[in-house]
């Protein structure tokens, strides 16, 4: 009996010390969402794992907790080791408007509440169909992963792949939407086809690494990652959006760099601009330009990279203008 007292006081002791530690960055667990953002109906997977910082050989616990605004509605405790990690899944039924979702960890060791984190989760309605479909309009796609044709087939969006066949066999584009991080040679294959086309459609260059040298536009690869960024909100291609849902994208862009004037005929509209003393060039995120009758828009914002219903916002605002601006060339 003496030799279990002393246990459980030191027990005890260990955990009263481990509240004492000033935390200084240092948490004694990790937690990771696989998604922030999902369509509903759907899944999601949380992850808590302990760090190296939990010391003490004892029982664990997670309590985790499910808000939709200050409201619990779900609860539930996990234990975990420090060698395995804990994972919660829940199945979420489909809600009719966007739903953000407060989900909040809290660890105990044998009953004691150690420390707590939240995360966000913002639910989507169903995936429905894109409501203004452009009319009579020819939209070529390129796009090697197939994940642009994918969702536009989702939006019940018209659309002709261009990506595998040669350009005589779908007629003239009015809209050109280049999918992301293509290499190289196809870029140059897809910029030889688009030289052969008699017409100037509006062309929309999804997320790149690279372009080519001919296009008078860099993508830095030194230092290049977002941390003072100005979003103008007015702009029709950030309709639907908040600065929120502008910061988590920006999180995983990079931007490119272009000269602020080229040449008299070149008009530049940055969207998403990173702020950088620099008074020769301009470093956007989003950007539209006009040189002549061409207009060409580098959208370096995430937009295919998975289920996320910002991504499609995005994707619907530069389809909208772009048909707009078709329409106006046309009248």
């Amino acid at each position: 009996m003496k030799t279990k007292a002393i246990t459980f006081y030191g027990t005890l002791i260990a955990i009263h010390l481990l509240l004492l530690q000033p935390c200084q960055g240092a948490s004694f667990f990790e937690m990771a969402l696989e998604h922030e953002s999902i369509y509903s109906p759907g899944k999601m997977n949380l992850s808590l794992e302990l760090t190296d910082k939990a010391k003490i050989e004892s029982e664990y616990r997670f309590q985790i907790s499910l808000y939709v605004t200050d409201t619990l509605i779900r609860k539930q405790v996990l234990p975990v080791t420090k060698a395995e990690h804990a994972v919660f899944n829940i199945s979420f039924l489909e809600v009719h408007s966007k739903t953000d979702i407060r989900c909040r960890a809290e660890l105990f060791i044998n009953g004691q509440f150690i420390e707590a984190k939240e995360k966000p989760l913002i639910l989507w309605p169903p995936l429905t169909p894109y409501p203004e479909k452009p009319k009579d309009k020819v939209i070529w796609v390129f796009d090697i992963s197939g994940r642009l044709q994918k969702i536009f087939d989702d939006l019940e969006v018209k659309i002709t792949d261009a990506t595998f066949q040669a350009a005589r066999n779908f007629g003239t584009p009015d809209i050109v939407f280049i999918g992301q991080e293509l290499d190289p040679n196809s870029m140059q294959v897809i910029t030889d086809r688009l030289v052969s086309v008699d017409n100037k459609p509006i062309i929309i260059f999804l997320r790149q690494r690279q372009l080519l040298k001919n296009s008078n536009i860099e993508i830095p690869k030194e230092n290049n990652h977002s941390v003072n960024v100005v979003c103008d909100l007015n702009s029709p291609l950030l309709k639907g959006l908040n600065k929120l849902d502008v910061m988590h994208m920006v999180d995983s862009a990079i931007y490119i760099r272009l000269k602020k004037q080229e040449d008299k005929d070149r008009t530049i509209d940055s969207h998403v601009t990173e702020i950088v003393k620099d008074n020769k060039y301009i470093y956007s995120y989003l950007v539209s330009i006009q040189k002549n009758e061409q207009i060409t828009i580098y959208c370096q914002l995430p937009v295919t990279d998975g289920d996320d219903h910002r991504y499609v916002i995005l994707l619907e605002n530069l389809l909208e203008l772009a048909n707009k601006i078709s329409d106006s060339q046309k009248n």
